[in-house]
């Protein structure tokens, strides 16, 4: 679906969080701005609570391993399909073989990727969202690497 050529600074899984648990010290995790995650997801015609590619000051570059409809919410990022300015906010169709880049953040701190399905990864106690401290959720607990 997609490949992750470089991760950003720090680039997660999250949905809407591990719900439930926090007696047991379990962490909820989830978005740190449910608004542009709920808005990413409502434009690719997903749930709201649906897990998205959590970006956090410095944006990954993809490459899509196949034709996906994508929306990026939230931080105001410079975003570049193939080299080309796209806007965010918005849903995108990406052809298999191109490539997704963050440029320049402009304002805020957090951005969203959400793609069209979702992205499938493991659920850890009826979610996917990553908790770095616990290595809980995601992709094995941890922010995205590149491969």
């Amino acid at each position: 679906m997609i490949r992750v050529l470089h991760p950003g600074l720090f680039t997660t899984v999250q949905d809407s969080g591990r719900w439930g648990y926090q007696r047991f010290g379990i962490p909820v995790a989830g978005p740190m701005d449910p608004v542009s995650h709920r808005m990413a997801n409502l434009l690719v015609g997903n749930r709201p609570s649906c897990a998205t590619l959590e970006v956090t000051l410095a944006g990954p570059r993809l490459e899509f391993e196949s034709d996906l409809l994508l929306a990026v919410c939230g931080a105001e990022f410079e975003l570049l399909l193939d080299g080309e300015p796209v806007p965010g906010d918005t849903v995108l169709a990406a052809r298999k073989g191109q490539r997704l880049a963050f440029g320049r953040r402009r304002q805020g701190a957090r951005a969203y990727i959400a793609a069209a399905g979702g992205f499938d990864v493991p659920r850890v106690l009826g979610s996917r969202a990553t908790h770095v401290g616990s290595g809980m959720g995601g992709v094995g607990g941890r922010a995205l690497a590149a491969g």
